[in-house]
């Protein structure tokens, strides 16, 4: 539900033999990049974008597609041009400037307006027909939530210094857009948006982007990938699977330079019969090789989104049993502990999944719930049959209990009413078991 109107483009000649419709053979691979940089992030998104362009396009095998929004206040360089252009990404060896063809100038978009990005996926699937497509999208990222930064307009953002700072405090794309939040969230959220910050994709119109290119290509996403804050939380990954294949991403906040790349897309090129699933395991070996001697936390990971039920079940059963059980007070106090070890992220609004589940089993005191978290770790542990975790790495020591994926868990009562909206909390009882947990009013803050 967006409050801009989305714009066609307007088409500049490009020399392709593909002008209207698609002819010859189907490429391997179309690399959708979907840079939303009209923030905080656009210098380095631009960066990206430069590294995008040290490898290019192999015509007919890789097309790579990127799709730019500016902002009018963030960064001068590159031409400081305003608005909107499409681009068919070709080699460049000067990262001064933008090397690649522009197919398309759209003017001013609104990136939080999913009919634009569907517009792009519909132009890319049309005229650079593939075997095998990723949708990759670079900005802001929080899971589901809406933190409270973005609440006020960035506020916290904007007063970061440094690229690593800003990178880290990122707001969402799945950010519900202005008018839901004053229907839907009470008045004492303090709910105060003022400008650019005000719309972004929430995590309904993403899925409703993924069904029109699911439709449009007709078959599922191969890949999407966030190079984005946060992302690979068991509601995100469920919320997508009915059409998308793999879904990759960070379960922390990204450090600044985000994804690499050139060495992702260089891989690419170079093996271009590549599965969703095996470029889903190189972004992660290529990522968490960029940060293991940085001295940055840093994780990612691959899922199999075919490969969700069991662990979503296992989940249910875990909810289930956690609700019987908080009527002891033994079981409150050994859930407390276990979350209080647990790897968390966001300042506590999710946790690594696997972790939680081994804290609780050893502290539980109840074979019904200990029972339930060794399932959970099973399951994520897995053969590649059963886990939905293809790959998953992680760099600095805090980081080492992260096996892939998260779920929300946080120690306080959150009165919004986005995560009852998620296909998760409607298949689980983990929102019944969080409400009754925390309920209204109450805290468990350390």
């Amino acid at each position: 539900m967006s409050n801009t109107r989305t714009h066609e483009p307007a088409v500049l000649p490009d020399p392709r033999a593909k002008v209207s419709t698609p002819s010859g053979p189907e490429a391997q691979w179309l690399v959708l990049e979907y840079l939303a940089a009209d923030n905080d992030l656009e210098g380095e998104l631009l960066a990206d974008l430069a590294e995008m362009e040290q490898v290019g396009s192999t015509p007919g095998v890789v097309e790579i597609l990127a799709q730019v929004d500016r902002s009018p206040a963030n960064d001068a360089s590159k031409g400081n041009w305003h608005g909107t252009r499409r681009y068919y990404v070709t080699r460049g060896t000067d990262p001064r400037k933008i090397s690649s063809r522009v197919l398309a100038d759209l003017g001013p978009t609104n990136t939080g307006d999913p009919g634009v990005l569907e517009s792009y996926v519909r132009f890319g699937a049309l005229r650079y027909p593939a075997r095998a497509t990723a949708l990759v999208l670079l900005n802001h990222g929080s899971g589901f939530y809406v933190p409270p930064d973005m609440q006020s307009h960035g506020r916290a953002a904007h007063e970061a210094s440094t690229p690593q700072a800003r990178r880290r405090r990122r707001p969402p794309i799945f950010h519900t857009t202005r008018e839901r939040l004053r229907e839907s969230v009470p008045a004492d959220r303090g709910i105060a948006y003022d400008d650019s910050a005000a719309d972004c994709l929430d995590n309904q119109e993403l899925k409703r982007v993924l069904a029109t290119a699911h439709r449009a290509l007709g078959r599922k996403v191969d890949l999407v990938g966030m190079d984005a804050c946060l992302m690979t939380m068991i509601e995100v990954a469920y919320q997508l699977r009915d059409h998308a294949q793999v879904l990759v991403g960070s379960e922390d906040v990204e450090p600044g330079p985000g994804w690499p790349h050139a060495t992702i897309l260089a891989d690419l090129t170079r093996n271009p019969t590549m599965t969703g699933a095996e470029l889903g395991a190189a972004v992660v070996q290529r990522y968490v090789e960029s940060y293991r001697h940085g001295g940055e936390n840093a994780t990612q990971s691959a899922i199999n989104l075919g490969r969700l039920d069991d662990l979503v079940e296992a989940v249910d059963v875990l909810a289930r049993r956690l609700l019987a059980g908080l009527k002891s007070a033994a079981v409150i106090a050994s859930l407390l502990s276990a979350r209080r070890k647990t790897l968390q992220f966001f300042e506590g609004l999710y946790v690594d999944l696997h972790h939680l589940a081994a804290n609780l089993a050893s502290a539980a005191g109840n074979s019904l719930i200990a029972d339930a978290c060794r399932d959970v770790q099973r399951i994520i542990d897995g053969d590649e049959v059963r886990s939905p975790i293809i790959a998953q790495a992680h760099a600095g020591a805090p980081m080492a209990p992260a096996r892939g994926i998260s779920i929300s868990f946080p120690l306080f009562f959150d009165r919004s009413a986005f995560y009852r909206e998620l296909d998760f909390a409607s298949a689980t009882r983990w929102a019944d078991f969080l409400e009754a947990f925390l309920g209204a009013g109450r805290t468990h803050e350390p």
